[in-house]
């Protein structure tokens, strides 16, 4: 596909999301994740292949599901409360299905089951688009209307969207699917810190968008599918895949990599919320999802013969291909920890 058409549909992913997270009206968020969904659609399809098609068909049928289920609840809700407004307060049916929906745009589980499918079948660039800026407006979408929902579904579903995604990822080879279940496991902890404190669920968000993007563009430099070949990135390029072992024990919450604040964040802010039982789920959940992030560390950089001098040569002649910026901060925990909190203070 030619690149003016792709930036083309990118420009209209961007304003559809713009348009959901801005908006006040609930038709003008059904237009946004519309449009939006039939923007990223041929994106996907530019490779022409089998499972491609395959990941786009069911993308399409559930972001479509979804939306319509969204507008379908605001009509019931209008006809029960007379607005349009997001703002203005939804009845029992129409919170519960609104939940829904999004929980399916989000993959939170139980509602998750296309997404590993989704992201194993389309390219490693697509799976960057897929798990972080399609996430964005599902889940701004949640925190404006937050107090109007079932905050009990939603700790219920995002508790077992941390345990299944962790679970889950375990024996997994493909790097795709991996972060397809990272992506169910982080989701459902801005999800559930969304119901206490939405700053520091959007914090939460930023801060996994940064670090799963900085290990996707690792992968896509160096055309990691499966954990099989991790380990040539040492060889190919060794600062590449330096950071990205630091960048996936930083998304598994290592202190004190910059993951590591969004486990401090959200287990702190249960804590003072008085759920301290609900911390446990969330701890085991980590524990579980950092074993096969070491895996892919373990395999990246630590199952290669001893390198001689030609190693220090490699290193020098391909250092300029490692994202610095995106790196840095996904991986300089010491610093960004004392500004993020100075920001929430």
């Amino acid at each position: 596909m030619n690149r003016s058409i792709i930036s083309f549909f990118l420009i209209n992913i961007a304003l559809g999301t713009i348009i959901a997270i801005t908006s006040n009206h609930w038709f003008l968020i059904w237009i946004g994740l519309e449009t939006n969904t039939m923007s990223i659609i041929p994106i996907i399809l530019s490779i022409q292949n089998r499972r491609n098609v395959e990941a786009s068909i069911k993308y399409f049928l559930i972001q479509a599901l979804a939306a319509a289920i969204i507008l379908n609840a605001a009509l019931i809700n209008i006809w029960e409360n007379g607005s349009w407004l997001i703002n203005s307060p939804i009845n029992n049916f129409s919170s519960i299905i609104i939940t829904i929906a999004l929980f399916f745009k989000l993959s939170i589980a139980p509602f998750h089951s296309w997404f590993p499918e989704v992201i194993n079948g389309t390219n490693l660039i697509n799976g960057l688009l897929i798990t972080t800026w399609q996430k964005i407006a599902p889940t701004i979408i949640i925190i404006n209307i937050i107090n109007n929902l079932n905050t009990n579904i939603i700790i219920l579903c995002s508790t077992m969207s941390i345990i299944i995604g962790s679970w889950n990822g375990l024996n997994q080879t493909q790097t795709r699917k991996i972060m397809a279940f990272s992506s169910i496991n982080h989701i459902g902890w801005v999800i559930i810190i969304s119901v206490y404190n939405p700053n520091i669920s959007l914090i939460m968000l930023s801060i996994y968008i940064i670090i799963n993007s900085t290990i996707f563009i690792n992968f896509i430099n160096n055309n990691t599918i499966n954990i099989a070949n991790s380990n040539k990135n040492n060889i190919i390029n060794p600062w590449n895949a330096s950071t990205t072992i630091l960048a996936i024990l930083s998304l598994g919450g290592l202190p004190p990599l910059t993951g590591f604040i969004n486990k401090f964040l959200g287990i702190n802010t249960l804590i003072l919320n008085n759920n301290i039982i609900l911390t446990i789920p969330l701890i085991i959940g980590s524990l579980i999802s950092l074993f096969f992030y070491l895996r892919i560390a373990f395999n990246t950089n630590m199952l290669t013969f001893p390198q001689n001098s030609l190693f220090y040569i490699n290193l020098r002649i391909n250092s300029n291909n490692i994202n610095p910026i995106l790196s840095i901060i996904s991986i300089a925990g010491i610093i960004i920890i004392p500004i993020i909190i100075i920001f929430i203070n």
